[in-house]
């Protein structure tokens, strides 16, 4: 495992993954009904916040675009993977190796590194562009890296913060019925549904809300090793 330190420069300036109108669109709420404003858009930043953690956004807890740092040391390859990502080659500011500034990759005989912009590679590629070769050591990025959020953060992301209020705001209706189990006024009658008794039998048991989310972010997570 490659040793890599990480300096931010200038933090997210949004980290939120959608906006209050997108949730109030998907959830059917109407958007001039602005009596739940302060609670989605408390749901949209903490659930944001916990899908960034999910993903193990590190060391800042957001997807959002960041201006970085990012010094690697012992590498063992030719492939450096940026803590934040997506990149665009027109945000690496610069790319250093030891005392000399390197140059990107165009052709296929100028330049020195190449960019994967979706996953946030560097590969340090020879003149014939044929093979990635180790790194001298250290090699620092210069970069900025994240979605421009929300416009940029994908539409999956997006739907797993609706699941996650929806969820939240299910749970939180059935708590005000909570330990009521019938009213009755003279012949009538009214039973009520004790969502505590599901609570206690499914002690441990994801949801199926976030095993759903969950299998969402597997395809934005990054696993390193």
């Amino acid at each position: 495992m490659a040793d890599r330190t990480i300096k931010i420069l200038t933090k997210a300036t949004e980290t939120d993954l959608l906006t209050l109108d997108e949730a109030k669109l998907w959830l059917g709420i109407p958007v001039t009904d602005v009596s739940q404003d302060a609670l989605l858009t408390s749901m949209i930043s903490m659930f944001s916040e916990e899908i960034a953690e999910r993903l193990n956004r590190h060391p800042t807890v957001t997807i959002g675009q960041e201006e970085v740092l990012e010094t690697w040391r012992e590498t063992m390859n030719g492939r450096l993977f940026l803590s934040h990502w997506p990149v665009k080659e027109s945000d690496i500011i610069s790319v250093t190796v030891g005392d000399v500034e390197v140059t990107p990759f165009v052709d296929l005989s100028v330049g020195d590194y190449e960019l994967e912009e979706a996953s946030g590679k560097v590969s340090n590629i020879t003149i014939g562009g044929a093979q990635a070769v180790p790194w001298n050591h250290p090699v620092v990025v210069h970069y900025k890296g994240g979605y421009m959020l929300p416009d940029e953060c994908p539409l999956p992301l997006k739907h797993a913060i609706v699941m996650l209020i929806r969820e939240e705001k299910i749970r939180m209706m059935q708590a005000q019925t909570a330990g009521i189990r019938q009213i009755s006024h003279r012949e009538a009658r009214v039973s009520f549904f004790d969502p505590n008794a599901v609570l206690l039998r499914s002690v441990g048991m994801q949801s199926p809300t976030m095993k759903a989310v969950e299998s969402i972010l597997t395809h934005y997570m990054r696993f390193e090793v």
